[in-house]
């Protein structure tokens, strides 16, 4: 009946990380989606591998989590180990996904799964979905699949841009593993909660019965505004550089891109931060370029540059980076991959560019017209406001789940 209350939905959330404090793409994501949750009234419970590539201390957890939330982590090594990818070629599964199996996490899930009942349990990623059989034996609540990415597209994408034959040989039996594991998982679930239409399209050919709903990844606007503060370089680019698609697109950046750019407007500066810079890259000596490393605050450093940068020339799902940098309302030039899956308008809240030229001219042109930047400064923090509220979304997708429940 309009205007009835509707119960409030017991949910688990299995994730391949802690997302306390949330420090990279994917943890900001799960964040932002708890909080969603949360705020709309849902009981969450989160059992998190707590990796020693991610791992988070009791008290850095402690620190962010919300008081609301049930929360287990258990502690697990997935680090990729050359011997290890060389015994996965004998056990036909995908090396991507088989590497996040752990049995104590399975015997925590199972133990939760026995004493509790959930109405929905919620997988955040692919990778989790190593625990089907596990959440099918011991739990009758709906699964749903909360696809990040459509995780073999990435790797497919990325395959395009290897030269080395060794290694692209091998990715590419991962490949196609992960292309048949990632159909069999999305056709066992019970909902598809994709972050973009176009995830969603390719997703639901694999399984049209599957109840599908698109909810991108959103933050809070009253966390993240514009900062007063005077520009410290012209461009930036924040990234975490354990992903290999950002270590291609930051290299294509600084060797087509950069040498144009300095080119044409020599006093140009470039700052680069994030953690797990490759030496390749943290070493290179260019005109206008500085490497940062690690930085304590996002919107700190991306507010310390004119233009933000994103050059990525694979991926799947959508970036989070560029929800948050319209948040602080900041200029951006992105490949057409990089701004894949989120509301942007060429032009007007964002810079698109597919090629080098194109890609080294936009951001010239948003250096040298001030009032060109801030008109798409302002555009792109009206766009975050109206399609990237995780509150809105949260209570769009208990909407969702309620109609099926």
């Amino acid at each position: 009946m309009p205007g009835e209350r509707r119960r409030a939905l017991k949910i688990l959330l299995l994730s391949n990380k802690v997302p306390y404090p949330a420090n990279d793409g994917s943890s900001i994501a799960i964040k932002m989606m708890i909080d969603g949750l949360l705020a709309n009234d849902a009981e969450v419970s989160l059992l998190s591998l707590n990796t020693l590539k991610h791992y988070k201390s009791a008290a850095a957890i402690a620190s962010e989590k919300p008081q609301k939330l049930h929360f287990e982590a258990v502690t697990a090594n997935t680090n990729i180990h050359p011997s290890g990818a060389l015994i996965n070629l004998l056990n036909g599964q995908p090396y991507h996904v088989s590497r996040f199996s752990a049995k104590a996490f399975e015997k925590v899930l199972i133990e939760k799964l026995q004493a509790q009942t959930f109405d929905l349990i919620q997988v955040e990623g692919l990778a989790m979905m190593v625990y089907l059989d596990t959440l099918k034996k011991y739990s009758r609540a709906p699964i749903s699949l909360r696809a990040h990415n459509v995780e073999y597209l990435i790797w497919e994408r990325h395959l395009q841009g290897l030269s080395d034959y060794f290694r692209k040989q091998y990715l590419r039996i991962q490949v196609n593993r992960l292309r048949k594991f990632e159909e069999s998982m999305v056709r066992q679930v019970d909902f598809i909660v994709p972050i973009t239409p176009v995830d969603e399209e390719e997703l639901l050919q694999l399984n049209p019965q599957a109840h599908s709903m698109v909810i991108p990844c959103g933050i809070n606007p009253e966390e993240l505004k514009p900062q007063a503060v005077e520009p410290d370089y012209d461009v930036t680019y924040l990234a975490s550089f354990d992903w290999p698609p950002n270590v291609q697109g930051v290299e294509w950046f600084l060797e087509k891109v950069w040498p144009i750019i300095i080119r044409k407007r020599p006093s140009t500066t470039f700052a680069l931060g994030g953690r797990d810079l490759p030496v390749s890259i943290a070493n290179r000596h260019l005109t206008g370029f500085t490497v940062v490393g690690p930085v304590q605050s996002m919107p700190d450093f991306i507010s310390r540059g004119r233009v933000v940068a994103i050059p990525l020339l694979a991926g799947s799902g959508m970036r989070i980076k560029i929800v948050e940098n319209m948040a602080l309302g900041k200029a951006m030039v992105s490949t057409p991959v990089g701004a894949e899956g989120i509301e942007l308008k060429d032009s007007e809240n964002i810079l698109l560019a597919d090629n080098p030229a194109a890609f080294a001219q936009n951001i010239i042109d948003l250096l040298e017209n001030p009032e060109k930047r801030q008109s798409v400064e302002t555009a792109a923090r009206s766009n975050v406001e109206e399609h990237y509220n995780t509150f809105r979304l949260g209570r769009q997708l208990l909407d969702f789940y309620q109609k099926y429940l």
